[in-house]
């Protein structure tokens, strides 16, 4: 035996050169290919979950070649066998242990192909975790799992007019962008124009969906203002009369309204050139304010050292000064009746400042009984005001009014939608009632 050895050492060399050769080709198809061999085999067997599916046609599903099980894009496990039973088949997959708890019993499936010449991938929804998971060698059932659909099987469903409409769609889809006349360019520049129109529709619907929730929140708290609304009906019909009466106050005083508010111009002229005199003023009595500081800074000393002048005049003031006053009044009374003349210079202002405090008298008068004065009213006209145009309604500021519709109206309106068609959608939009929903109208 050693003798033979010897005598045939190289022959024996090449042939276990050319054993770890293969050994060594056939592991580097095996990683290539991504196989995975069973447990039985020793060493590097790997166990796996067994699954099966029932579909009713398992086209190009071909074990052996590689043909992933995928969950939500992400493969899982491969395609292990095809066999059929009772007319449909039954494709046996292979899962990784670590992704086998993901699957639970009402997961469904789905062939697709994942490349042009129909290299199919079952595609799994492994299900809800409410639901048990799946066994090991389970048959998934044919009520969920779906088979490949091909563009043939979809056209066959299609019936001939909807095939030839197809057909004529296709034709006249060709036409239209045929590049020899430029079409398909101006498609091109068209869809490019869209852009800006598609960008910031993305942008509104980005600005919804961080509002959903507030924007929830404003249909529900407007449905529970208008249900409450509903259940006040008195209610309100007490607010209508309420605000009827008070603007028909205001409509009875509109002659002394429109003259107090005639009158305003011309005072708000004149205050107008008081503000901008007065204005002037300050500008000129900021440095001078300043310049006087040191002067009020004296005026503490100088007051402290007048307190005993004060004191020694305080008797002649009151024994003298005050009874000689006294005596003045009525010269000094005299003279303010000679002055009233000068107030015919100023007669605009003077003649606005009356006009405007009778306005105010009418305004704050309270007359006797059990009417009330308009000052009464004005907490009812900034209900009104804030009622008109409250901004808290669910799809901003809206404007409540009263449609009525007789039978006329409504025969005149449906004539005029058979005359223009492009009016029906905003009638319908209206929630207008037709003739024949109005009781009495033939």
């Amino acid at each position: 035996m050693r003798r033979a050895l010897r005598a045939h050492l190289r022959d024996v060399i090449a042939i276990a050169g050319l054993i770890l050769a293969g050994l060594f080709a056939v592991t580097v198809i095996l990683i290539n290919q991504r196989a995975v061999l069973p447990n039985w085999v020793p060493l590097i067997g790997t166990d796996r979950f067994a699954l099966k599916a029932d579909f009713s046609t398992a086209q190009a599903v071909t074990p052996g070649q590689g043909q992933s099980v995928d969950i939500a894009g992400i493969k899982v496990g491969e395609v292990g066998s095809v066999t059929l039973d009772n007319g449909h088949a039954v494709v046996g997959m292979e899962i990784d242990n670590k992704y086998a708890p993901l699957i639970h019993t009402n997961a469904s499936l789905l062939l697709r192909p994942k490349t042009g010449l129909n290299d199919m991938v079952v595609e799994v929804d492994p299900g809800t975790q409410s639901a048990p998971e799946m066994k090991e060698n389970s048959t998934v059932p044919l009520s969920s799992t779906q088979p490949q659909v091909n563009p043939d099987e979809f056209l066959a469903t299609l019936d001939a007019d909807t095939q030839q409409f197809l057909k004529l769609l296709l034709a006249n889809g060709a036409e239209a962008l045929d590049p020899a006349k430029g079409r398909d360019v101006k498609l091109s520049n068209a869809l490019r124009r869209l852009d800006p129109f598609a960008r910031d529709i993305s942008r509104i619907s980005g600005a919804l969906a961080s509002r959903r929730q507030n924007i929830a929140n404003s249909i529900h708290n407007f449905q529970l203002l208008s249900t409450e609304l509903g259940n006040r009906d008195q209610d309100l019909v007490d607010f209508v009369d309420s605000s009827n009466a008070v603007l028909a106050s205001f409509a009875k005083e509109q002659t002394s309204i429109r003259s107090a508010i005639h009158e305003l111009p011309g005072t708000l002229k004149e205050t107008k050139g008081a503000l901008k005199g007065a204005n002037q003023l300050a500008i000129q009595e900021g440095p001078a304010l300043k310049k006087s500081l040191p002067g009020a800074k004296a005026t503490g000393p100088a007051l402290r050292a007048l307190r005993p002048f004060f004191q020694q005049t305080a008797g002649p003031i009151q024994n003298q000064i005050r009874p000689f006053t006294q005596q003045v009044a009525s010269p000094v009374h005299h003279v303010a009746q000679i002055s009233q003349g000068l107030g015919v210079s100023t007669p605009g202002l003077k003649t606005g400042f009356t006009r405007l405090n009778t306005g105010l008298n009418a305004l704050a008068y309270n007359p006797p009984g059990t009417g009330e004065g308009f000052l009464f009213y004005v907490p009812w006209l900034n209900h009104d005001l804030t009622t008109n145009y409250l901004l808290q309604d669910a799809y901003g500021p809206v404007r409540r009014g009263l449609v009525l519709e007789s039978c006329s109206t409504a025969f005149t309106a449906e004539q005029t939608l058979l005359a223009e068609p492009y009016l029906r959608l905003l009638y319908q939009l209206t929630g207008q009632p037709r003739t024949s929903n109005i009781p009495g109208c033939s």
